[in-house]
């Protein structure tokens, strides 16, 4: 018994030290547009969205809401909550396994909740690309019942020329049940735009099984001082129309920490949750949260001249970047300002290398090669992983 306790002691406190060592990250969106639900009158719309992460080595809880308010009262509420845990990586495999509640509630109808459990592998067979295959089991529950829900997804995603572009296919099959439940006819239920859909679950026997996929083609770049998000797609299957998905977006940061949003689209009902598919156009502003952002607001104290890594004040050159290191015979550096092109600095004197470099002010990425070894994070900067596998640091820029 006590060897068993000294172990859930042992990983309690592994657990803890994990998360003391995590970071809170979230964004807050406020914005308003027009939208135009499918068979349902358009018009104008407010809404806010609010996102919180806390992510460690292993892990990461997060939840995210959305809540929007059109003319009439027809207010419409989506939320989700999610916990997962990554695995160590295996040269170039990694895993994780991630359980998600949604749930949504609309002013004219009853709310569906889904819970669902997805195990997913990414295999990154060099740098900068990925593959990745994931598998999801869950249910869907309303109006007293439940129905079965399963999913496949695929996708591969790679970095060229400066542009990020990712394909994904989702393909997900469920049961439509027929009968009847109380405030329906039996034939019907209500969405928010008050649209005809098929009943989640009722009395009768009859089962009907329904199946779509969805194929998506996503890029994303900047342009100036802009990041654009671009995704084309196509919706199919034997029991449900085709439809062609598209989506636009671009953001630009006014401040380290607050940034101008926009997009516009062509979105695809949810048949699972009952949201509704929709053309959409709106604006607004992101405020990010978290560490980076709260460095913002406090003063920075000039660096001492034997600082291991420093970006200097802008200049009309640019801005100078300093890397110090010891011994080093040749130093590059890549990062979100120079489109990941590696650029090599030149010997600055104390065991300095130095570079003159565009860099706007706001959130960046970047990353330092010593002796043409592997990519790392700049000394003296915290080093963090990214969505490849690599090291990278995010600074913030004044």
């Amino acid at each position: 018994m006590r060897p068993r306790v000294a172990g859930l002691v042992a990983q309690g406190a592994l657990l803890l030290t994990g998360a003391a060592s995590a970071q809170v990250r979230g964004s807050l969106d406020v914005g308003a547009g027009t939208y135009r639900p499918d068979r349902a009158i358009p018009g104008g719309i407010a809404s806010i969205a609010p996102t919180l992460y806390l992510d460690g080595k292993s892990f990461r809880l997060g939840a995210s809401g959305i809540y929007s308010d059109a003319p009439a009262g027809r207010w419409n509420f989506q939320g989700s909550t999610m916990a997962q845990l990554r695995s160590p990586e295996l040269g170039p495999l990694q895993v994780e396994a991630t359980g998600q509640v949604d749930i949504t509630r609309h002013f004219a109808a009853r709310g569906v909740t889904a819970a669902t459990g997805e195990l997913r592998a990414y295999l990154r067979p060099f740098p900068g690309s990925t593959i990745w295959a994931a598998r999801v089991r869950g249910h869907a529950s309303a109006l007293g019942g439940r129905r079965p829900l399963h999913r496949s997804l695929f996708g591969a995603s790679a970095k060229v020329a400066g542009v990020e572009i990712g394909l994904s296919v989702a393909s997900s099959t469920f049961d439509l049940m027929g009968g009847t439940s109380r405030g329906t006819t039996g034939n019907e239920d209500t969405t928010a735009t008050g649209t005809p859909t098929p009943p989640l679950q009722g009395g009768g026997p009859a089962n009907r099984r329904m199946s779509l996929t969805d194929a998506l083609l996503s890029t994303r770049w900047r342009v100036a001082d802009v990041d654009v998000d671009l995704a084309f797609g196509r919706r199919f299957g034997r029991n449900t129309p085709e439809l062609t998905i598209w989506g636009v977006s671009a953001s630009r940061s006014l401040t380290s920490n607050l940034a101008l949003v926009a997009g516009a689209g062509r979105a695809g009902s949810d048949p699972v949750t009952a949201v509704p598919g929709a053309r959409y156009l709106v604006m607004g502003l992101r405020l990010r949260l978290g560490p980076t952002a709260t460095a913002a607001f406090r003063p920075v104290a000039a660096p001492a001249d034997n600082t291991p890594f420093r970006v200097g004040p802008s200049l009309p050159a640019g801005r100078e970047v300093i890397v110090r290191a010891p011994g080093a015979s040749q130093v590059e550096l890549a990062g979100d300002f120079t489109d990941w092109v590696p650029v090599p600095l030149q010997p600055a004197g104390d065991n300095g290398w130095r570079a003159v470099l565009p860099i706007r002010p706001g959130l960046h990425r970047l990353a330092v090669r010593i002796d043409r070894g592997a990519w790392q994070a700049p000394p003296g900067s915290r080093p963090i992983r990214n969505e490849f596998g690599g090291e990278v640091a995010e600074i913030v820029v004044e």
